[in-house]
């Protein structure tokens, strides 16, 4: 058997402490990664127990686009308090210095998600808690809304999406080959609002 020089062993534990050190060192930025990402899932993944952690008093601009570039905006308020003795959620909304509309949060089926803000005027609106979102979709006077309010962070976005229920554009309906393409029907969004409403801090 042949032995080794000197030389040739010291090359091969060089490269041998290079090889385990580059191994080290990529293991500990992976840990890194891991554990920065762990905690951004953590964060966006955190559910909210809706309403309770959702109560309290929040104020925001609502901005109101009704085209690519025209925008107004309103000053916006949000108040969700505590359950009052009919068991309702006040869920009490603000427009403006004067306009106050008090509504009322109740739990039709909480394990389902599925709650109904009452207008008190003999107004109801189902709504429904996806995650971090409470959603409800109605249509009044020929114009379909579609309401979001999402529990963040720092508070809570609210997003109106409003449509005319008779506009839209058909499209499909063709015959394919054997395939029959089923009607689908778009609806223009004719005006778009959001708001970032942040903790009022009294």
């Amino acid at each position: 058997m042949t032995k080794s020089s000197p030389l040739i062993i010291g090359i091969c534990i060089c490269l041998t402490s290079l090889l385990l050190l580059m191994g080290s060192c990529r293991t500990t930025k992976a840990s890194v990664v891991d554990e920065v990402l762990t905690e951004v899932l953590t964060d966006e993944s955190r559910q909210y127990s809706f309403p309770m952690e959702w109560l309290g008093d929040y104020a925001g601009t609502l901005k109101i686009y009704k085209g690519v570039t025209d925008t107004i905006n309103v000053d916006m308020t949000l108040s969700i308090q505590q359950a009052d003795a009919t068991g309702l959620y006040p869920w009490i909304i603000g427009y403006g210095k004067d306009d106050l509309r008090y509504y009322g949060l109740e739990a039709i089926n909480a394990i389902k998600g599925h709650y109904r803000v009452d207008e008190l005027n003999s107004i109801k609106l189902d709504g429904y808690l996806r995650g971090n979102h409470f959603v409800s979709k109605f249509q009044v006077m020929k114009s379909d809304l579609l309401v979001d309010y999402e529990k963040r962070e720092g508070g809570i976005l609210v997003r109106f999406y409003v449509s005319s229920s008779t506009d839209f554009i058909k499209t499909g309906g063709e015959v394919i080959g054997s395939d029959t393409i089923p009607n689908v029907l778009t609806y223009p969004i004719a005006v778009y609002q959001e708001a970032m409403l942040k903790p009022v801090v009294k």
